[in-house]
């Protein structure tokens, strides 16, 4: 016997998690497949992790005393020394001022987004998340709230442009709303949020009581977007969700923070004691050293820079081949890893289309169906191929000739 929740679980399960299965089996087993598998649905980046941060390991293994704190438990928000430094990094690498009252450090952004979901929602609440959006916060919820949570889309594309109404979000609004999530720049989408718009956003929490949450993840992969609302101050119903998996490239890490009004801190704080216990201290650690070294901060934001330009240029490259398919919409990415394109013209049947990728071509995207409802469309992530860029250009090939094999039979 297992409970409903986890019957419900089983009926959605995430399409890019259940493609790690495939891919485990490819390279266990990769005589089973006609052709080498190419994988562009997950979002983690290949490139390595920046090598100051393999020096700072090394400070802290080879340091007897913080080999030894590295191996206890840690407060719930996160090392004191550690909450007084992030709010150094933020204004070193991004130039924003925020304040240790605000931060609470965790484990993993998923983790923290979960708990956000549990701070602020109770049964009957509502939430509007964003269409596209993120795969996995309409699990996160049902999953915490036991799908007592009405969860409403916000349409933000239209014509292939990025078009978010803030008099649409204006309607949607209840008595019961509670938080509107966004993510910038976006998944699966790629567009980033101006300050214009959050701020808008903000004027409406502000006037119907709810608090506007921003997922930041791919903040350090802005090439053409407005990077002022990660310049400037938090404002007063603003939660900020940054994580570090991104940006320092490991994800196996599961090291976030979360920048939140002074008075959420404490409930956070509460919840987080029972969901998690404690963040891992071997990572605090680290990151504390590295933030503690205003040269190592430089040259971590040299390495954003960097990288920044790398995923800048091999974004446009996917663009322009996805553009060059006919009968193909392609949203114009301004960061992030990503590649959001309309293949309804050959088929609203998104999964369908899908799932021939990966059995005929041996190519895994992702569906669009699983982003919020966004049917008929395919998420391209370009993040696992970024040093392999001739593992791309194959994987593009491939898309290439399913589709005009497509259009031949129509």
């Amino acid at each position: 016997m297992i409970s409903q929740i986890a019957k419900q679980m089983l009926e959605r399960p995430s399409s890019i998690r259940e493609i790690m299965t495939l891919v485990a089996e490819y390279e266990k087993h990769p005589e089973k497949f006609p052709k080498p598998l190419i994988y562009l649905a997950g979002g983690w980046p290949q490139d390595p992790p920046p090598e100051v941060l393999r020096a700072k390991l090394r400070e802290v293994v080879n340091d007897d005393k913080l080999w030894i704190k590295a191996a206890r438990y840690s407060p719930t928000i996160g090392y004191p020394d550690l909450i007084e430094l992030i709010p150094e990094y933020e204004y070193r690498v991004f130039g924003r001022r925020i304040y240790p009252q605000n931060v609470v450090f965790g484990l993993g952004s998923s983790a923290q987004t979960s708990a956000i979901f549990k701070l602020l929602l109770d049964p009957g609440d509502e939430i509007i998340l964003t269409r596209p959006g993120y795969l996995n916060y309409t699990r996160q919820i049902d999953l915490e709230l036991h799908s007592q949570v009405k969860i409403k889309y916000w349409p933000i594309i239209e014509d292939l442009e990025f078009r978010p109404s803030i008099d649409a979000l204006n309607d949607m609004l209840t008595n019961k709303t509670k938080a509107v999530l966004v993510c910038s720049p976006g998944n699966p989408d790629g567009a980033v949020w101006n300050d214009s718009q959050l701020r808008a956003m903000h004027d409406l929490a502000e006037d119907h009581n709810f608090y506007v949450i921003i997922d930041a993840a791919y903040r350090a992969f802005i090439w053409n977007g407005d990077k002022k609302p990660l310049e400037r101050e938090p404002l007063e119903r603003e939660i900020w969700i940054c994580s570090f998996s991104k940006e320092f490239r490991t994800p196996g890490w599961r090291a976030s923070y979360v920048v939140v009004p002074e008075e959420l801190k404490r409930p956070l704080d509460t919840i987080e004691q029972a969901r998690t216990l404690a963040p891992v201290s071997l990572v605090q650690m680290i990151i504390i050293r590295l933030f503690s070294d205003a040269e190592a901060l430089k040259e971590l934001k040299r390495y954003y820079d960097s990288g920044a330009r790398k995923y800048a240029e091999i974004s446009r490259e996917v663009t322009k081949e996805l553009q060059s398919i006919e009968d193909i919409g392609v949203l114009n990415p301004q960061g992030g890893f990503y590649v959001f394109f309309d293949v309804s013209a050959y088929s609203n049947d998104d999964k369908k289309i899908w799932r021939d990728l990966i059995d005929k071509e041996q190519l895994a995207l992702a569906p669009g169906s699983d982003f919020n409802g966004a049917k008929g469309w395919l998420r391209l992530s370009f993040a696992p191929v970024v040093e392999t860029p001739q593992v791309l250009r194959e994987g593009i090939s491939r898309l290439k000739q399913y589709f005009s094999g497509l259009k031949a039979r129509q």
